[in-house]
């Protein structure tokens, strides 16, 4: 049957179908999809008497034989990558047949809309005055008149199609498709967490809806919370919100029932819920599978850079912009954002006056900002406030500076890290600091100048110079040398604890009674620039100099330093060093003025201190918040993050895949056609033995598999290093004749061109060789923007090679530092520094094989050349996924077995 397409409604009005305010529906159950790897997850669900269950509306004047092939049709598994228009709502009801459209249409074009499901006066008047705006819409729509100044352009808000309604842990949940096994999975485990306050730790492969499920399961969540605080509530929370939505069509009395509400949710303490990405460009994804759910009506908002937001004309980075806008001893102000204008848009009546739909990107904010001269990035932080959903790239919510610079309170709230694969190394990288010679003289350089300018706190800033000046020459002072069998120009210190670090410090007249002064004097530092702040709020003429935000950053990290490594609780999770680099932009002063020479190198000197444990930050985080989830398409291995973010994680779940078997080629290629056999270690990637017999390898793919082909190294070095004895030898011509290669760039910037143009090959060979050339070839890096930043839909990827496993550069100091700091603390609960060292590797490796594997009708080919996989410990460090559809083979014959492969699931999309 062909796809039915119901008649547009108003938000409001599909929101109250949303609510369940007051439907009648059948009740049935649902089929969930087999699933080798999660399906007894489901059947826990279904022992524990949570019977799932879906709303559906049928039409009792059609034969049972015909609402069956409906139902079917309804039934079938859908990507959540590519959903069709769905065929009925839910929420529809029973007496009204979505097959006779004479029938509806009487029923959409009645003044008053009856409804034999319901006996509730005021909700019959509310959908008679909601037709009657309905129908003044309609109408304006055809009016040539420009809108008025401030309004967006809005486009009819689309039906949400049907929701299956499923009871998942006692809270019902709706979907706008028919879940798979596995996010029901998901969605259970989300759902017990948020419950009973409890961390979870979910892995599900990409392509299997993850994110649709932790939306959904999470919003499901929230609802059922305030549904079941408002018990304490005098006024009942359907007819409130009734009422409610009534009046407020009314403008001179929307913002006081919006108070209301606001109100209601402070007296319960409903808690909020950030979802956190690791880039702006995944938030715009996860935003588009919300607009498919039925919970479109939560309020959201979006924190995003000023990169992003900042509607100044200007070349300069917004960032700094904006501080020197901001700046109270600047005199300047931003014309987007002052006493007059920065309330304007700082409210959810206020922007959706101006035509925001309820679910929204942060261009439609920016948009309004620029047709009103407001200011869109402190606009979504005032949203912030009253937001159920707040998105925001997650080192918004792990680095306590941003928290802090944006007052981010994340207590008793409910946190959702996505793409959380590396949260271990950015967490100890947001606990690092780093201080150079050239920005300590800088921040002492200006100190100085408000010592002297302000006499009356001379010892403040004093105080402050004095100390830097300190450090700066105990920079200078220590001795360096090239780290031995390290390949790197930088000259280093030895490396110390921080207990170390403090002794060296008293030697240096940086000692305890030293550092409690700058401690104090840097605290009375900020203090005196918060209250200039406020005075410039007020245009107070008598506002003093005070330090500039770039050493209010230095002077903060300086403090956050000390107090680590003078802490008992912190001390040993450090370890400290002196460097010496090349740096380009380093700082030079001349006279009273600093500036940076641009493209001139020079050495410059730094004090580097490295955090060990990431648990330093995390673990903090986590005993505030109310539950968080930690997700991926890659967790596995997952035995580090309990003890390296020092926070139990009480909920694990690790899925399979929803892509059936026969649709995927899993194996370890061990040898080359010759014979040879393929170890990727260090030792033998550097002989031509082992290079010939890769190149030789990689041909029978190219030659065997059409279309898009990623081949992932552990290094550039070892990419390039394989490059030049291909092209010395025929292996570089015969791939080159077969597939036009691309090679990842060093710098990410680089990658955009390089990426369209690869897409474009792809395209224009999908239907056939061009010439004699199938595709493309992508060399790439693990732990690089293409193996971990970039989704490869279809024909961009229809084979993902591995050459071996991406071990991190054992003699680099800091992986051999972080090595020993393990094995000191096994007592503590970490795992031994050999242990944690390669499930950094194998998480590497994990996160690269999935790319050619995107929704349930890919299919696609995944070799991991190295014989090591032939041992049973290393190949159970591969997904889930990976090792239910391994394949193995006692013979190299890559080429036949790649073409047999190939041919049947052409096959198969042709008869689809």
């Amino acid at each position: 049957m062909s796809k039915l397409s119901l008649k547009r409604q108003d938000l409001r009005n599909e929101e109250l179908e949303c609510n369940n305010l007051s439907p009648i529906k059948l009740s049935s159950t649902i089929e969930i999809s087999s699933d080798e790897s999660d399906g007894s997850e489901v059947h826990k669900i279904r022992e524990s008497g949570q019977e799932p269950v879906v709303s559906s509306t049928l039409n009792k004047n059609y034969s049972e034989e015909t609402l069956l092939k409906f139902q079917k049709s309804t039934d079938s598994i859908q990507s959540d990558e590519d959903i069709g228009e769905p065929l009925f709502n839910t929420d529809s009801k029973p007496g009204t047949s979505m097959f006779n459209w004479n029938q509806q249409k009487k029923n959409f074009d009645r003044n008053i809309h009856t409804d034999s499901d319901s006996s509730d006066d005021s909700n019959q008047g509310l959908r008679w005055f909601q037709h009657k705006k309905d129908h003044k819409k309609h109408k304006s729509i055809h009016k040539t008149e420009p809108q008025s100044k401030g309004k967006l352009n809005k486009d009819p808000v689309p039906q949400v199609g049907i929701q299956h309604e499923q009871l998942i842990s006692g809270i019902r949940v709706k979907l706008p498709v028919k879940p798979y096994s596995c996010q029901v999975a998901v969605m259970n485990k989300l759902i017990q967490g948020c419950v009973k306050k409890e961390n979870c730790l979910l892995e599900s492969p990409t392509g299997s809806g993850k994110t649709l499920a932790l939306l959904c399961g999470v919003l499901a969540w929230h609802d059922h919370y305030v549904e079941g605080g408002s018990e304490n509530v005098l006024i009942n929370n359907s007819r409130e919100n009734s009422i409610t939505l009534f009046y407020s069509t009314f403008s001179s009395l929307s913002f006081f029932f919006w108070k209301l509400e606001e109100y209601r949710r402070k007296k319960l303490k409903i808690p909020k819920i950030y979802y956190g990405t690791r880039t702006h460009k995944q938030i715009e994804q996860v935003v588009r599978e919300l607009k498919k759910t039925c919970y479109k009506h939560k309020k959201m908002t979006i924190l995003s850079s000023r990169e992003h937001t900042c509607i100044q004309e200007s070349t300069r980075n917004k960032t700094d912009l904006c501080n020197d806008l901001l700046d109270p001893t600047k005199r300047q102000s931003c014309p987007f954002y002052n006493d007059n204008n920065k309330k304007t848009i700082s409210s959810f009546p206020a922007v959706e006056n101006r035509g925001l739909n309820a679910v929204w990107d942060i261009e439609d904010l920016v948009a309004i900002g620029k047709n009103e001269g407001l200011c869109p990035y402190f606009a979504a932080r005032s949203l912030m406030e009253h937001a159920d959903i707040i998105f925001c790239p997650y080192n918004y919510i792990v680095d306590p500076d941003i928290r802090e610079s944006i007052q981010l309170d994340l207590k008793d709230q409910v946190i959702i890290l996505d793409e959380a694969h590396n949260i271990e190394d950015i967490c100890r990288e947001v606990a690092s600091v780093t201080f150079r010679e050239d920005h300590l003289a800088s921040t002492a350089h200006e100190c100085e100048s408000l010592a002297k300018t302000r006499a009356a706190d001379f010892s403040v800033y004093d105080t402050i110079k004095v100390y830097i000046q300190k450090l700066v020459k105990f920079l200078k002072n220590i001795g360096l040398e090239k780290h031995r069998d390290y390949n790197s120009d930088n000259l280093s210190s030895p490396y110390w604890t921080g207990a170390e670090l403090q002794e060296l410090f008293n030697m240096h007249e940086l000692g305890e009674s030293a550092y409690l002064t700058f401690l104090a004097a840097s605290k009375a530092a900020i203090a005196d620039l918060k209250k200039a702040k406020e005075e410039n709020k007020m245009f107070l003429k008598t506002v003093k100099p005070v330090i500039s935000p770039s050493t209010k950053i230095v002077i903060e990290h300086l403090m956050f330093a000390i107090r680590m490594v003078t802490s008992e609780q912190y001390m040993n999770d450090y370890r400290a060093c002196v460097t010496e680099t090349t740096v380009k932009d380093f700082k030079y002063a001349t006279d009273n003025t600093w500036y940076s020479a641009k493209k001139q190198e020079h050495r410059a000197r730094s004090l580097k201190l490295l955090c060990m444990n990431p648990g330093v930050i995390f673990s903090p985080l986590a005993n505030n918040a109310r539950s968080i989830i930690l997700a991926s398409g890659t967790l596995t291995p997952v035995l580090s993050f309990q003890s390296e973010l020092n926070t139990p994680f009480v909920h694990v779940l690790n899925t399979g895949h929803v892509i059936p078997k026969e649709q995927v080629y899993a194996t370890c290629v061990p040898k080359g056609p010759n014979g040879i056999y393929l170890k990727a270690n260090y030792q033998n990637v550097n002989s031509w033995g082992f290079q010939d017999e890769l190149g030789k390898m990689l041909v029978d793919v190219c030659e065997s598999v059409p279309h898009g082909v990623l081949c992932f190294f552990s290094s550039y070095n070892v990419l390039h290093t394989q490059m030049d004895r291909w092209k010395s030898n025929f292996i570089w011509n015969r791939i080159a004749s077969v597939k036009q290669v691309f090679i990842e760039p060093r710098y990410s910037g680089d990658l955009t061109a390089i990426m369209k143009e690869y897409r474009e090959v792809i395209e224009e060979t999908s239907s056939g060789p061009r010439g004699k050339i199938n595709g493309a070839l992508l060399l790439a890096v693990f732990r690089g923007k293409v193996a971990e930043g970039i989704d490869f839909k279809d024909d961009e990827a229809r084979c993902v090679v591995t050459v071996g496993i991406p071990y991190g550069v054992r003699k680099d100091p800091v992986i051999d530092m972080k090595l020993k700091y393990n094995d000191m603390n096994v007592k503590r609960g970490l795992l031994r520094g050999s242990d944690w060292y390669s499930i950094q590797a194998f998480r590497a490796l994990n996160q690269a094989l999935g790319r050619c594997l995107r929704h349930i009708h890919d299919w696609g080919a995944v070799l991991l050349v190295d014989e090591r996989f032939l041992q049973s410990e290393n190949k159970e460090n591969l997904p889930k996924w990976v090792k239910t559809m391994w394949i193995r083979h006692n013979e190299y014959n890559l080429r036949e077995d790649l073409r047999k492969f190939v041919a049947k699931q052409k096959a198969k999309g042709r008869k689809e």
